[in-house]
């Protein structure tokens, strides 16, 4: 009994020898398997058309760097919540970069490169998905924010990545542009009111006799007329001043140029997998049809896989 369970635990255990064996008869279908995907790879990855990743980096404003950031990001405000609730914004930054993936932006950019006719798109939603796919906005901890490209062109990707700067350049410069104008109106007609009050002041002072204490009242309130005058009359030639610069809100530190160098395919990653995945596969399917073929010359075993396949059978006939 013993010499027999020996025996049986013998046959039972997998054996290096018998797997080196198995993948010896099967050595030539393993080979040509194998050989045949690595070719296969090969083709498909030469068919693949060459994609090349224009990349541009900015610094955006900073709150200290001007007033147009602020008066933006106040302007915007009801903007900044919906998308701090709903994306999760938790700095400017992350509204900047919402901003370059608004709708505005991208058919502006669409529009600007005909991208439609490029893209081959039947309508402008399939457009804009498909510079979508292409962009990838994103900001650093640095606090720089990236923008990257895709497309088959070099030039015309280097453009694209450009132009998302250029477009959320004209956005700010007219929200600026805004707020300027609104401050020089502001104190434009604050600045009337003061020279009225302080023509008033002028006046009840001529006729104020100089012995009486009226008279007093009337130099200090002249005196204070005039001072609010000078610091409006100051306030108002700042934004005018705002109003008429033309200053860079947004700095460049890498302006997107055409990439020498293609992104993707990665033709020699392809190909090393799809030649392992196959060898691997081919190996399997070799141990799956060695271990059939033993169970049939087996009568032990051809009378489970008998059992296995009317199992098989029974649970897939409808109950």
């Amino acid at each position: 009994m013993a010499e027999q369970r020996n025996m049986y635990a013998d046959d039972d255990e997998i054996n290096l020898l018998d797997l080196l064996i198995v993948l010896a008869r099967h050595k030539l279908m393993i080979a040509k398997v194998t050989v045949a995907a690595a070719l296969l790879a090969v083709g498909i990855s030469l068919l693949m058309t060459n994609i090349y990743t224009a990349t541009t980096r900015i610094l955006p404003p900073q709150q200290s760097q001007s007033s147009a950031s602020a008066m933006i990001l106040s302007q915007l405000g009801g903007l900044a919540g919906l998308a701090g609730s709903s994306l999760g914004l938790k700095n400017p930054n992350d509204l900047y970069v919402a901003m370059l993936n608004s709708r505005s932006i991208m058919e502006k950019i669409v529009q600007r490169f005909k991208l439609q006719t490029v893209y081959e798109a039947e309508t402008l939603t399939d457009t804009l998905e498909a510079l979508e796919d292409s962009t990838k906005i994103s900001s650093g901890k640095d606090g720089v924010i990236t923008v990257e490209v895709d497309d088959k062109d070099p030039q015309l990707a280097a453009n694209i990545a450009n132009a998302f700067i250029e477009e959320l350049d004209k956005l700010m410069q007219t929200y600026s542009l805004t707020d300027a104008s609104q401050k020089r109106t502001f104190f434009d007609q604050q600045l009337r009111q003061a020279k009225d009050k302080l023509t008033d002041a002028e006046l009840i002072l001529d006729k104020t006799l100089i012995t009486s204490l009226q008279y007093i009242d009337a130099v200090r309130n002249l005196k204070y007329q005039e001072a609010v005058w000078e610091i409006l009359a100051k306030q108002f030639e700042m934004a005018k001043l705002d109003e008429a610069k033309d200053f860079p809100l947004i700095q460049i530190l890498d302006k997107a140029t055409p990439p020498e160098k293609k992104t993707k395919p990665k033709r020699s990653l392809i190909v090393i997998l799809a030649t392992l995945v196959a060898f691997f596969l081919a190996v399997i399917w070799a141990f799956i049809t060695e271990s059939l073929q033993r169970a049939k010359e087996q009568p032990e075993q051809a009378e489970r896989l008998t059992a296995l396949r009317n199992a098989f059978r029974m649970t897939a006939k409808p109950e």
